[in-house]
């Protein structure tokens, strides 16, 4: 796997009116910086590599493959970063897209063959004995603690995110001073993209501070500056993910430590699973419901979701459908995603629930007077359950993973969850 960054060349051209003064310009070609030139150099980019052999995946337009097996060539792009993923053997698959590439682009420096060791800001390690990849950001983080002058304070630094026992809402009298605010809006918005690429453990905690981006208080503020002590405390975990490792997090913990497993729980292959929850009313000033899935891959989280329900849930049930709902929506693109790539799964993808008429909607047509209102999405429930796109099965609440993704939780339960997301220390970093 290698990392470079391409641009295309550009030419600016100038001309003068009569009296001397500039005349307005008119690109000939798109210039680095305004609003159109990364989806002009994504349409280059595209054509060069269909050319080249390339087919663009359905599922996601910025994944190209090419070639099957131990041949394929992935080459995923981000607007001019780009990384290519192939086996470590294919050598000549690699020497052949770096010409390539240099002929039709002008190419940052990097050395051709070497392994990416970032991308977008994420590092990148590798144990090729044991099989691991990890990604951590511990650049960013370090960078966030610096800006808020809070590395000094953290010491052993808080355990989790956000306390368990907080309630945040917008009826706080002590409203911030507006540079206060700024500084609230500039922490709240990188520890969102730190949540969506390697840190899926403070997801839950950034979704609820993101309510208050307009009106936060002191407490708000404090909750956020937690956040950040909690993130460099465990600035160097990140995702690990590792070859071989299938199935739940749940059904391996109790396989590992002798326990009876279900075996309709059981997961072999490439196959992911997901984990899918709702909190009932948990959010204090709307009472609307948190959903919260994860999809499991390969030991570690590949896709998450903490958000706060559009409507208001009237039942646990209600809640507990529209958290499954999402989840499949994205079962669907992952089937399709994995398919596309030569990897495909066989059968339904598993869902594990524990609300039992949440399942029962889904399994059955029947409409009730106490559902009879979101049917639609019971309907679609049930037309992707008989479809075999998916298939039900329960996990006890203790076991729930995508409880993390709800509501913060106690210590222990959260260290215990964020092990099962896959959320751990590099074995190097562990050795130092």
């Amino acid at each position: 796997m290698s990392s470079t960054c391409i641009q295309s060349a550009r030419t600016v051209y100038t001309k003068q009116m009569e009296n001397g003064e500039p005349a307005a310009m008119h690109c000939l070609q798109s210039i680095y910086g305004l609003k159109q030139s990364s989806r002009l150099l994504h349409q280059r980019l595209s054509k060069f590599l269909r050319a080249s052999g390339f087919k663009q995946l359905i599922s996601d337009q910025c994944v190209y493959t090419k070639g099957t097996g131990n041949d394929q060539v992935i080459v995923c792009c981000w607007v001019d970063d780009i990384i290519l993923a192939s086996g470590r053997e294919n050598h000549a698959a690699r020497s052949w897209f770096d010409t390539s590439l240099r002929k039709e682009f002008v190419v940052s420096p990097w050395t051709p063959g070497v392994e990416a060791s970032w991308i977008l800001n994420m590092k990148v390690q590798r144990n090729w004995r044991e099989g691991t990849l990890h990604l951590s950001q511990p650049a960013a983080i370090e960078k966030l603690a610096a800006q808020f002058k809070l590395t000094e304070h953290v010491g052993r630094g808080p355990w989790v995110p956000m306390d368990p026992n907080l309630k945040l809402d917008k009826t706080a009298a002590d409203k911030v001073v507006p540079s206060q605010m700024w500084d609230y809006q500039s922490a709240v918005g990188a520890m969102l993209y730190l949540s969506l690429t390697a840190r899926p453990d403070i997801a839950q905690c950034v979704g609820v501070l993101s309510r208050f981006m307009a009106c936060p208080g002191e407490a708000h503020v404090t909750a956020a500056q937690q956040a950040i002590k909690y993130l460099y405390a465990t600035r160097y975990h990140g995702i690990t993910y590792t070859r071989g490792v299938h199935g739940a997090p749940h059904v391996f913990m109790s396989a590992h430590l002798g326990d009876e497993v279900d075996s309709e729980s059981s997961v072999n292959g490439h196959e992911f699973v997901t984990y899918a929850d709702a909190d009932l009313a948990g959010d204090v000033g709307t009472r609307k419901s948190t959903t919260g899935f994860v999809v499991v891959l390969a030991g570690g989280l590949v896709s998450w979701m903490s958000k706060l329900q559009s409507t208001v849930a009237l039942s646990t049930a209600e809640a507990e459908t529209n958290a499954s709902v999402e989840a499949v929506k994205q079962i669907m693109h992952f089937r399709l995603f994995m398919r596309e790539l030569g990897m495909g799964q066989d059968g339904p993808s598993v869902v594990f629930e524990d609300n039992q008429a949440a399942i029962a909607i889904a399994q059955k047509e029947e409409q009730s007077r106490r559902s009879k209102h979101y049917m639609i999405k019971a309907a679609f429930l049930s037309d992707s359950y008989k479809r075999g796109i998916f298939r039900y099965s329960k996990v006890g609440t203790k076991d729930q993973l995508a409880d993390a993704f709800t509501k913060p939780l106690p210590r222990d339960d959260f260290i215990k969850f964020r092990g099962w997301m896959g959320v751990k220390v590099f074995e190097s970093e562990q050795a130092s």
